[in-house]
């Protein structure tokens, strides 16, 4: 019954575990701060920390005839380099006012939206993956010697695949969804419309959805198995090696996560003997210009997309990866899982191409700040 409704239960009760757990470095931001209840900060900066996964920065602030130290949550590095920040943006003295999100748990925290520094200078919140606009690009994608698109570098240069255009899987056939950048329905009552779901996949869906996505194995720092790969804010490589006919998945938005694709005709393992594991087992193949990837045993220990989607180890996915320019990267799956779902399903997004840099280098379990912080130290 390794597939069975029980198991799919017992990942209920494993999410409510997960809910009573210490959070680590990764996690959800509309679970923490509620955009709902703005502060306005003024006061003068005592630290500056240029940290990945999160950029922290601490202020003094006069309340009541004392001083408290507020501490303010911002963007990645790599995004905040986007809109003008740096590592030098803000100095310990500095005189700030500070826009931004109370924390829900009534500390002395915010996510901010944006710094006036005296001196008329202003820095602002990076845009949301979901809210970047592609750029446009006339140059074709780059070719291996046999014709295949090459979906890495070049040799000698830097780059990597990063927002992707949609926030989390939704069927390409149910129209336009509003939510987070997080996955976060700006409706729940639109749940029923992400995916053809079995009864209790939707409801555990929900279930999380409710809870803010406080549950999510990410804050854990298990890795964004799946699709999910594609959606994660930290980005992605694509590391082919054609001589040995495989392709390494390195994921930037998970603890240095890798997936290994096989392109020498093996077939996946059917025994039952072979342990699930989050990224599952991957053969792949050229089809013109997309590479065809079929991958089977997945564990559940995962959330496979952003927003929480339920999957069972029943789960099989079929991807689609092409690169019809140079910026553009074409990314689209086929969820077929019937532990979870009613019948097959397909979803597709791109990812846009950043050009001469690399992936911030994160590990998760070393980078507590954000857990010192959800604790309130």
């Amino acid at each position: 019954m390794r597939l069975s409704r029980f198991v799919s239960w017992a990942a209920i009760a494993c999410a409510l575990w997960l809910a009573s757990a210490p959070a680590w470095a990764h996690h959800n931001l509309a679970a923490e701060y509620d955009d709902k209840k703005p502060v306005t900060l003024k006061g003068t900066v005592t630290k500056f920390e240029w940290n990945n996964p999160h950029v922290f920065f601490y202020v003094d602030v006069p309340e009541a005839g004392a001083i408290t130290n507020w501490a303010v949550e911002w963007a990645s590095p790599s995004d905040l380099r986007k809109v003008g920040w740096t590592d030098e943006s803000l100095k310990v003295g500095d005189s700030v006012t500070v826009e931004g999100g109370l924390a829900r748990d009534g500390s002395k925290q915010a996510l901010g939206k944006s710094v006036a520094i005296a001196g008329g200078r202003k820095l602002s919140e990076a845009p949301t993956p979901s809210h970047v606009a592609a750029k446009p690009s006339g140059k074709p994608a780059p070719r291996w010697p046999d014709g295949h698109p090459r979906l890495g570098p070049l040799p000698g240069e830097k780059g990597y695949w990063a927002y992707p255009s949609v926030a989390s899987l939704v069927e390409t056939t149910a129209g336009n969804i509003r939510m987070s950048s997080e996955g976060l329905l700006a409706n729940l009552a639109d749940a029923g419309k992400v995916a053809p779901f079995q009864p209790w996949a939707k409801g555990l869906y929900e279930y999380r959805q409710r809870n803010l996505l406080k549950d999510d194995p990410m804050v854990s720092c298990l890795p964004p198995g799946g699709p999910r790969q594609f959606e994660t804010g930290g980005g992605l490589q694509l590391l082919e090696q054609p001589d040995r006919k495989r392709i390494f998945v390195l994921s930037g938005g998970g603890n240095r996560n890798w997936r290994l694709i096989y392109l020498d005709g093996r077939a996946n393992p059917q025994s039952e003997d072979v342990s699930p594991t989050y990224f599952g087992y991957s053969s792949g193949k050229w089809d013109g210009d997309a590479l065809v990837i079929d991958t089977i045993g997945f564990n559940e220990r995962f959330w496979f997309s952003n927003g929480g989607l339920p999957h069972t180890e029943n789960l099989r996915l079929t991807e689609r990866i092409s690169r019809p320019d140079f910026n553009t990267l074409k990314y689209e799956v086929t969820v077929n899982d019937p532990g979870a779902y009613t019948r097959p399903w397909t979803a597709s997004w791109n990812l846009e191409w950043q050009a001469g840099q690399d992936i911030e280098e994160y590990f998760c379990q070393d980078n507590p700040r954000d857990a010192e912080h959800m604790a309130g130290k």
